[in-house]
């Protein structure tokens, strides 16, 4: 049995989920280690003698082909929110946080489908064809790295395709281009991260529904229908609604960053911790899909909890600058009128805190509107002169995004000053998805106001990131670059909707 949502006017009410609380934590390997440790302290209790090296295996009294079965298998190794739900359904929903085990789970399901049926034909969809490769095949949480050595697929790349040793296949697309997965015909689909499909992502999906159409002999006798699984981190856009508006066979499932932070970094989960209860946090890490009515994004930042009043309220750090990197943040507007968008130009200083994390000082705001390029170029070096002393000199910088005027935005800058160090980006994602992690950060007191930056801040209340912002956005987007480039990298196990590549200076040298 699954547990029930049932809430009014919550998009998953009525839906059967399956989560640890309801289900448990562990998976069947774990439970047994967990009750081989509770029958060792019995014994010890009553004053058994035991040798250091008694191990689990002699207890249960494997044998060497077994205790090597048990290592490889990895049905064994998944905890019950990563399982399959048991019975007949359509659709698995599997929404998790950042390194929940995601792909874990949906790696494990398509060998166990392998497994069971020599005839199934399976579709692994996933963000880009290099996504899948070196996620859903090749990685640590891969289906070639978990299947065990007795059944591991032969990946013919120039076909993509998986072959298993039973005669089992499985084909893999990149959610690019819906017109791709058309003329596939399988038993089960495996869409992974739907949350970073790009292009036309609900017709990719789909294609998916039309393409999951066979039944197997095995299936038919089971009376199982073909199948969809999805294993993402949330996100509320359309595509998620349309998912959960099929609830003909529809299960989900919901795990937190938490549930597996046995496997992840110290300092990746501190970080989620600092950020859990964050409108973004609730998302990316506990893994809930909340449709939210206001587009705002930093609308529920309190700037004045993590404000500083001034630089010289902020703590010395004895033989160190003040901060660790310091950035003048250009975000050059388009058009020479007079009536043209602003240049966003806000400075922002870097430095890990006591906590172990990153913090972000905003120090300056010197967005201005002119027509002349040099003058926001001179605005630039002028605050970076005012600031720069305090980071190590290295590490204090001029960043400008290059979608408009490409490389020209740094020469005009260099056309001021050519000592002064600039780095550069082409934007590659939306301002929301810059904003987003961003804003979770400021959400949780990492950012902080030094002073006030009064129409910085009423552009952030107001910021939805929506395209065609025509200078409402300028100020904002500037603030967010750093953040983003500097600071949610630093994440690990970001996964692959989030971890953004890093600025490069002008000789094309990562940092």
């Amino acid at each position: 049995m699954v547990a029930m949502v049932a809430v009014q006017d919550n998009p998953l009410a009525g839906l059967p989920i399956i989560r640890p609380e309801t289900h448990g934590r562990h998976s069947i390997s774990e439970r047994a280690g967990l009750k081989f440790r509770a029958q060792l302290r019995r014994r010890r209790e009553l004053g058994e003698q035991l040798t250091a090296d008694f191990a689990i295996t002699e207890h249960l009294r494997l044998n060497q082909a077994e205790v090597l079965a048990w290592h490889y298998d990895p049905t064994l190794w998944r905890r019950p929110v990563q399982t399959p739900p048991s019975g007949v359904w359509r659709t698995w929903f599997l929404l998790g946080g950042r390194g929940a085990g995601k792909t874990y789970a949906g790696s494990i399901a398509v060998i166990e489908e392998a497994a069971a049926d020599s005839e199934a034909r399976i579709l692994i969809v996933g963000p880009t064809d290099s996504e899948i490769r070196k996620t859903q095949l090749e990685g640590p949480s891969g289906i070639l790295s978990l299947a065990p050595p007795w059944f591991r697929p032969v990946h013919r790349r120039s076909k993509r395709t998986l072959e298993f040793p039973n005669g089992a296949r499985a084909y893999y697309v990149p959610a690019q281009n819906p017109d791709k997965l058309r003329g596939y015909n399988v038993s089960l689909v495996w869409a992974d991260e739907i949350v970073a499909w790009k292009k036309s992502p609900e017709e990719v999906y789909r294609e998916c529904r039309r393409v999951a159409r066979i039944q197997t002999p095995r299936m038919r006798q089971l009376g199982l229908p073909a199948r969809l699984i999805i294993t993402t981190t949330p996100n509320p856009n359309p595509l998620f609604r349309e998912i959960l508006s099929d609830r003909d066979g529809l299960v989900l499932a919901c795990s937190s960053t938490f549930d597996n932070a046995a496997n992840l970094d110290g300092k990746y989960i501190a970080y989620a911790r600092r950020l859990q209860n964050t409108t973004i946090g609730r998302r990316e890490f506990h893994g809930e899909l909340l449709f939210l009515e206001d587009a705002c994004l930093y609308g529920k930042v309190d700037w004045n909890a993590s404000r500083v009043e001034s630089v010289e309220a902020i703590a010395p750090r004895e033989g160190k600058p003040l901060f660790d990197k310091l950035v003048v943040s250009v975000d050059p507007a388009t058009g020479e009128k007079k009536d043209s968008d602003l240049h966003g130009i806000v400075v922002e200083g870097i430095r890990e805190e006591a906590d172990g994390l990153l913090h972000v000082y905003v120090l300056q705001d010197a967005s201005l509107r002119s027509p002349e390029p040099t003058t926001w170029a001179q605005a630039a070096v002028d605050a970076l002169r005012r600031w720069e002393h305090l980071a190590p000199k290295r590490k204090a910088f001029i960043f400008a995004e290059t979608n408009t005027g490409g490389s020209l935005v740094k020469n005009v800058i260099r056309s001021v000053d050519g000592k002064v160090k600039v780095k550069g980006m082409r934007a590659m994602q939306s301002k929301a998805e810059r904003a987003a992690p961003v804003s979770a950060m400021a959400e949780a007191r990492l950012v902080h106001m030094v002073g006030k930056h009064h129409r910085l801040e009423e552009q952030l209340a107001k910021f939805t990131g929506q395209d065609g912002g025509h200078g409402r956005d300028d100020r904002a987007d500037a603030f967010a670059w750093p953040i983003y480039l500097y600071v949610c990298p630093k994440r690990q196990n970001a996964g692959v909707a989030g971890r953004p590549a890093e600025a490069q200076d002008e000789s094309g040298d990562e940092e």
